[in-house]
């Protein structure tokens, strides 16, 4: 069973994870500099120690966590199963809503999709506008990496679109059951071009 330590110190890590560009949860392992007695303090501790009696195993939490992250409910006080049971759906038909959302953007170059042309990027575009899947910016980005070297490309006064990168970008972690196979040979049907863009 998991401690309220150790769900603040993955919720410490994961919010690192989401907000700084060079921090990796997953690379260290959901370890961060928190420690017991900075915990004993937190006024709000009572919400990990509940989120820990909840969820009793590493991944349900990590996965909780991540599911309120990428809704962009990042205050522990407010994350809420709504925004994981979404996540679960999504999941669950993930080709299907992947297919749905390639096919809008049919009309494009598959280079077109990963570039930056005056500051701007239709895949994050799309994404800001709801129009597409996290999940599908984040695959493209698993196999092609593209979202990193547009980070600072893009034109964005308010930051909003480099938010919604840098979370495609760093969600990409936690897909590790996806079938790699699958996305690639969904992408090629699509964008026939060249076999070698990917």
């Amino acid at each position: 069973m998991m401690s309220g330590f150790q769900a603040y110190t993955i919720y410490s890590a994961l919010k690192l994870h989401y907000t700084q560009e060079n921090f990796d949860a997953y690379k260290y392992n959901f370890k961060t500099r928190v420690n017991p007695n900075s915990y004993e303090k937190l006024r709000f501790k009572y919400s990990f120690e509940k989120l820990a009696s909840k969820y009793r195993t590493r991944e349900e939490l990590i996965d909780f966590y991540t599911s309120n992250f990428i809704a962009g409910c990042s205050w522990v006080m407010d994350m809420n199963e709504t925004n994981l049971n979404a996540r679960k759906g999504r999941l669950e038909s993930l080709t299907y809503r992947f297919k749905t959302d390639i096919n809008k953007l049919s009309e494009y170059d598959f280079d077109e999709l990963c570039s930056c042309k005056s500051g701007e990027n239709i895949l994050i575009n799309e994404f800001c506008k709801e129009n597409i899947n996290i999940e599908t910016i984040s695959m493209i980005d698993l196999m092609v990496n593209f979202i990193k070297p547009l980070l600072s490309e893009l034109n964005d006064p308010l930051g909003m679109k480099r938010d919604h990168a840098l979370m495609a970008m760093k969600y990409k972690n936690s897909l590790i059951d996806i079938d790699r196979k699958k996305i690639k040979e969904n992408l090629l049907s699509l964008f026939t071009k060249e076999e070698s863009m990917i």
